[in-house]
C-alpha cells in the first residue's frame, strides 16, 4: 500500500478505537464505575457495535452524500438517508442482544423487547452523533477541496489573460514599429531624390529612434525622460521634412524624474497630427503639441488642423486610425483606470487630450 493509503487507514482505525472508548468510558463509569465491565463492554462493542455503526457511517459517507448531497438532491438524500438509518438501527439492535445476552451473559432473563426499549434511544444517538462527525469531516474536507479547485482554476483565468494581454501588446507594438518606419523611410526617399543637405542628419535620427524601438522599448514601462527624447528625434524628423513652410508650436516639458510610461504611448498621437494635418496642407496647417506632468500625471494635448480629402470625409478614417486604435487598444490594456483620452474633430481642428497617470 501507498503511504498515503497506510496514514489513511491509520487515521480511520484511530477514530473509531478513540469514538468507542470515549463512548463507552462515558457509559459505564456514569452506571457501575467497574473497571472489569468497561473492558467487557469494550469487546462487546468492537465485536457487535462498531461493524454496525462502520456499515452505516461509510454507506452514508461515501455513497448517499457522494450521490445526492454533493449534487444538490437534498430531499433524495434525506428521505434514503433516514430509511436507511432505521433499517441500520433494526439491524443493531438483535446482533447487540445476541453478543451481550447469549455470548456473554449480561441479564440473560431480560427479553428482546425490553432490550430494544432500552438500548433504541442511546444506540441511535451514538450512530447519530458518530454519522454527524464524520459527515462533518467529509463534507468540510469536500469544500476545502472545491475552494482550492475553483482558486487554480482562478489562477489559471488570471494567467491565461494575462500571457494573452502581454502577446497582444507585443503585437500592437509591432503594429507601431513598422508604420512609423514606412512613414520615416518614405521622408528619407524624398530627401535623397532631392539631394538634400539633411539627409544625412535624418539618418541618424532615424537611427536613434530605431535604436529605441528595438533596443529600450521592450520593458512593459520605461522612464518617460527617454519617451519624451524619441519624441524630439521624431518631431525634429519632420521638421526637417516640412520646413520653414508649416507652423509648428511645439511645448514638450523635459522630465528629470523616475516616472515611467508604458513605451510608444505618445508618439502614434504626434504622429497622426503631422499625417492627418500638415502633410495635407503645409502651407496653411498649423500644429500644436504640449507636454507636461503635475504631480504623477502625464497632460498631453495635441492640436492640428486639417482638410479631410474625400476618401477621409468618413470621421472613421481620422479617428480610428492604425496607431490610434491601437494605442486606444493599448491604453485599455495597460491603464484599465489610469487615464482619461478625449478625441474630438471641432472647428477644422483635431484635438486629442491624454491624462495620464504615470508610473513611479
Amino acid at each position: 500500500m501507498r503511504k498515503i493509503d497506510k496514514q489513511r487507514l491509520f487515521l480511520h482505525i484511530l477514530f473509531w478505537v478513540v469514538i468507542t472508548l470515549i463512548y463507552d468510558s462515558f457509559s459505564v463509569f456514569t452506571n457501575s464505575g467497574n473497571f472489569a465491565d468497561l473492558k467487557r463492554t469494550l469487546l462487546i462493542d468492537f465485536i457487535f457495535v462498531t461493524p454496525t455503526n462502520i456499515l452505516g457511517v461509510y454507506f452514508i459517507l461515501y455513497f448517499l452524500i457522494p450521490k445526492y448531497l454533493f449534487k444538490k438532491k437534498y430531499i433524495h438524500f434525506g428521505v434514503f438517508s433516514f430509511i436507511f438509518f432505521i433499517t441500520l438501527v433494526c439491524l443493531s439492535l438483535p446482533i447487540e442482544y445476541f453478543g451481550r445476552l447469549e455470548l456473554f451473559g449480561f441479564k440473560k432473563d431480560i427479553s428482546f423487547l425490553k432490550f430494544a426499549r432500552v438500548r433504541i434511544m442511546s444506540a441511535s444517538t451514538i450512530m447519530l452523533m458518530i454519522i454527524g462527525i464524520a459527515a462533518t469531516i467529509k463534507i468540510s474536507r469536500h469544500w476545502i477541496k472545491t475552494q482550492k479547485k475553483h482558486q487554480h482554476l482562478l489562477t489559471e483565468k488570471y494567467e491565461a489573460e494575462l500571457k494573452w494581454k502581454e502577446a497582444e501588446l507585443k503585437f500592437l507594438k509591432s503594429q507601431i514599429n513598422p508604420h512609423f518606419l514606412f512613414n520615416a523611410l518614405n521622408n528619407l526617399y524624398s530627401l535623397t531624390l532631392e539631394k538634400s543637405d539633411n539627409a544625412p542628419e535624418v539618418v541618424l535620427k532615424i537611427s536613434a529612434l530605431l535604436d529605441y524601438m528595438l533596443y529600450e522599448c521592450n520593458d512593459k514601462y520605461i522612464l518617460l525622460s527617454k519617451e519624451i527624447e524619441s519624441l524630439h528625434n521624431y518631431i525634429e524628423l519632420q521638421q526637417i521634412r516640412f520646413g520653414s513652410e508649416a507652423k509648428f508650436n511645439i511645448n514638450i516639458e523635459e522630465n528629470a524624474n523616475n516616472q515611467k510610461i508604458a513605451p510608444l504611448l505618445i508618439l502614434p498621437f504626434i504622429e497622426n497630427a503631422f499625417k492627418h494635418g500638415l502633410s495635407l496642407n503645409i502651407e496653411n496647417g498649423e500644429l500644436d503639441i504640449k507636454l507636461r506632468t503635475e504631480e504623477n500625471n502625464l497632460i498631453l494635448i495635441v492640436k492640428n488642423s486639417y482638410t479631410p480629402s474625400p476618401e477621409q470625409e468618413n470621421e472613421d478614417n481620422i479617428h480610428q486610425g492604425i496607431g490610434l486604435k491601437n494605442v486606444k487598444k493599448r491604453l485599455e490594456l495597460q491603464y484599465p483606470n489610469g487615464y482619461d483620452l478625449k478625441i474630438e474633430d471641432k472647428d477644422g481642428y483635431f484635438i486629442v487630450e491624454l491624462i495620464l497617470e504615470l508610473e513611479e
